[in-house]
């Protein structure tokens, strides 16, 4: 398998207002969609031949523009949408912490996990699952996945063998990407982490 560029490129802002949102549906603000815009052009500097997104509003759209656009394919998996909260969709994350002292923590390490939602543990490894069929499957030396923070944090410790706390500090903001270099048997390498413009 030859080398190949890698983009994780997050969902622009979305009007979430301090809440926990993950399988909720909201779509792109308009500012959200200006981020997707301009990282896209910095992105496709390296023409695309792969893509593949979350079904989520705020990501499966964007995709599918490009897509068509450019005559790439494109796969839709749920695989890659953000973690299901269960109860604690759209709570403000201030009053879930004041509930849940360190919750996030608690619940990356397994300790605890959302009512009626899904534990960190199968979040994770779904992910993975479907990052490892899309590919298998895929073709080209830069493929574009646009997905969720949650999503992109999994990826980069995976791909970096390093823990899911020291990916998060490489915060990829709303509209932002990720980009690594990657060849299978050998370690990715992190080349880019991009802001978004507006």
């Amino acid at each position: 398998m030859k080398a190949f560029t890698l983009t994780l490129l997050r969902h622009g802002d979305i009007a979430a207002r301090g809440r926990l949102i993950g399988r909720t549906e909201l779509p792109l603000t308009r500012q959200g969609e200006r981020q997707m815009t301009s990282s896209w052009q910095r992105i496709a500097a390296i023409p695309v031949q792969s893509i593949a997104c979350s079904p989520k509003l705020r990501c499966r759209p964007f995709a599918v523009e490009q897509s068509l656009e450019r005559g790439v394919p494109l796969k839709v998996d749920p695989r890659f949408a953000e973690c299901d909260f269960g109860d604690w969709e759209g709570e403000p994350t201030d009053q879930l912490a004041a509930e849940h002292p360190d919750w996030y923590n608690e619940m990356v390490a397994g300790r605890l996990t959302p009512p009626g939602g899904e534990s960190f543990a199968a979040f994770r490894d779904r992910v993975l699952a479907g990052f490892a069929d899309w590919i298998a499957e895929s073709r080209g030396s830069h493929r574009v996945l646009v997905t969720h923070g949650g999503v992109i944090s999994v990826l980069l410790a995976d791909l970096l063998g390093t823990s899911f706390a020291v990916a998060r500090l490489m915060t990829v903001q709303r509209g932002g990407f990720a980009q690594l270099s990657l060849l299978e048997g050998h370690p990715a390498y992190l080349v880019r982490l991009e802001l978004p413009d507006a």
